[in-house]
């Protein structure tokens, strides 16, 4: 799925999906100048990544 799709779907911005795929924490493929996105793959990360911060107590 491209970045426009994903943040369509998402509803995360083009901006934090591409410098996702940039860091290489997001897992997608270069099509020719485009990124391509394994969609289940980016929302489970993003899920996972959600779980975790609420599971962490917020410390002063």
């Amino acid at each position: 799925m491209s970045i426009k799709d994903t943040a369509t779907h998402s509803g995360f911005s083009q901006f934090y999906i591409r410098k996702q795929c940039k860091s290489g924490t997001v897992p997608c493929r270069m099509a020719g100048t485009k990124y391509m996105i394994d969609y289940e793959a980016f929302m489970e990360r993003e899920h996972r990544l959600a779980a975790q911060a609420v599971a962490k107590p917020y410390v002063m």
